[in-house]
Formats: C-alpha cells, structure tokens, sequence
C-alpha cells in the first residue's frame, strides 16, 4: 500500500512539471531551397490561399542572335517578384520557365509561398543554360488579398561578349489564368 502512495505521488508531482499539451513541437517553417537566399522576405503560408488570382507573363531572352545571325549571345536572367503591399502578403503558387516553343524548361518553386509585404524574391537563370532557346518566357501564378494588390514581376538580362555588354530589363504583363 505504501509503494502504490507514494508511486502515485511521484506520478502526481511528474505530471505538473509537464505543460499540458507537450506534443512534440512543430518543425519550423523552411523556405523552399531555391529561394533561401531570401527566407526574409517570406513568411509561412496563410491557413487558405484566398482573395483574387492572377496569372504574370514575362517575356524573357535567354539568347539572342547578333552580327547577321551568325553569333549567339547567351545571357542571365534575374526574374524579380515584388510585393507592393505595406499591410498584406502575395501567395506565390507557381513560377515556370518556357522554351521557345512553350514547353515547361524548369519549375524553380517547388510549392507556394507568402511573400511579406514590401518583400521580394529572384530566380535566376545562369548564362550557361541555353535550354530555353531564344524565346523563352516565365509565368508566374499568384494569389493577391485584393484586387488592388498585385505582384510586380520583372526580369533583366545581361551579358557579355567579348568587350561588350548587354542588359535589357522586361515587366510582366497580366496573362490568362
């Protein structure tokens, strides 16, 4: 009778050095590996994705032809994602990068995110990838709270060839979703 007293006690005192609901704590919220480099810009994604979706078009070069057609410039791409809200977050859902004849070349996100208000993020594209050919293009899906607020997508492009320089920028334009 004694052990089972004081075995129940010891439970007892156990028991309120433990939080109600000590589950095993949830793992932290990690940005996808491609956008690492701006994990503060993002922040978890809401409980539901909802308000108004929409759909950016941005026309992009990740080569073009020069001297007569003879010589190809490759080029970088930096496509930018800007939130212009101060108050609310954009749900990035998707973001494909085409090749010329409209075949999905890469998905760099590989699931949505919330873009902070004021935040911004990039995807880049390195010169030496040439599998877009000369009319590649990005469409970005997303998700605004409102109507007033949508994202501002934008690339630029650079090179170099030779002695020469060459940078071109392009905004999206709303496309069919």
């Amino acid at each position: 009778m004694r052990i089972g007293l004081w075995l129940s006690t010891a439970l007892a005192v156990i028991s309120l050095c433990v939080p109600a609901g000590s589950e095993e704590p949830e793992p932290a919220w990690v940005p996808p590996a491609a956008l690492a480099p701006f994990a503060d810009a993002l922040q978890p994604l809401p409980a539901s994705i909802t308000g108004i979706q929409g759909r950016s078009y941005v026309p992009v070069h990740s080569s073009l032809m020069a001297h007569g057609g003879n010589t190809r410039i490759d080029f970088s791409i930096t496509l930018s994602i800007h939130n212009p809200s101060a108050a609310r977050a954009i749900v990035v859902e998707r973001i494909d990068y085409h090749d010329t004849a409209g075949r999905v070349v890469d998905t760099p996100l590989d699931r949505p995110v919330a873009l902070r208000p004021y935040g911004t993020i990039q995807v880049t594209i390195a010169q030496s990838d040439t599998r877009a050919g000369l009319g590649a293009d990005f469409v970005v899906d997303w998700t605004a709270p409102t109507a007033s607020i949508e994202p501002i997508v934008e690339a630029v492009m650079l090179s170099q060839h030779g002695a020469q320089g060459y940078a071109f920028s392009t905004i999206g334009k709303k496309g069919e979703r």
